[in-house]
């Protein structure tokens, strides 16, 4: 198995020294995880003018390059280690982590939230409920970019963090009735654990009012 750094029930990129042998595998781990921010700026067309919120931030390397390219930049997770490391190397005028509540309590509405690789965390029981969070700090309009490893609705096999890897006709079936359009595209990239795994990159564009 990959090195990989646990903190509580999940497991995040420890970007500080993955960058040793097997160099050419740990490059390719690397910049799959960055790469994905990249990604995301670009299918969300992330202006300077924007506020932009990730989710879940892990480390906060990837909420720090979006902060480069928006106007404010919000990391958020729920492990005290993450925000900790987060704060110490890339706090910034305009770059600030938060636990998940206690950004819901500033009442900071994104224009763009990015979500990678964390549905899969969370268990199917919780999903809806995880989705409607993330649905209160995206405005009207907004526009969302996760990632997923595509399952079956079902715990990895080999991923003890997966607590639910869930299939494409979920995603959109979860996330539809609340956006106007979906572009999903699959792709795939070794993963933490060495094995070649495919995901999905999904944007969803222009959030839909709350009927009362």
């Amino acid at each position: 198995m990959r090195k990989i750094k646990k903190i509580g029930d999940v497991e995040t990129l420890p970007v500080d020294f993955v960058i040793h042998p097997p160099i050419k595998e740990n490059v390719k781990l690397l910049s799959s995880h960055i790469g994905r921010y990249v990604v995301a700026n670009r299918k969300l067309n992330i202006r300077k003018t924007d506020i932009v919120v990730d989710a879940s931030c892990g480390e906060g390397y990837g909420t720090y390059y979006l902060s480069t390219l928006c106007n404010r930049a919000y990391g958020l997770d729920i492990y005290e280690k993450n925000l900790e490391y987060a704060q110490k190397h890339f706090n910034t005028d305009n770059l600030k982590f938060y636990k998940y509540f206690d950004f819901l309590k500033k009442r900071t509405i994104a224009h763009k939230l990015v979500c990678i690789e964390t549905l899969e965390h969370v268990d199917k029981e919780k999903m809806m409920s995880f989705v409607k969070l993330l649905l209160r700090i995206l405005r009207v309009g907004g526009d969302m970019f996760l990632t997923v490893p595509i399952g079956k609705n079902v715990p990895s096999h080999y991923n003890p963090f997966h607590k639910n890897e869930p299939s494409i006709d979920i995603i959109y079936t979860t996330f539809m009735p609340y956006f106007k359009k979906m572009d999903i595209e699959i792709n795939s990239f070794v993963n933490s654990y060495g094995y070649e795994t495919n995901y999905a990159l999904i944007t969803l564009f222009s959030k839909k009012g709350v009927k009362k």
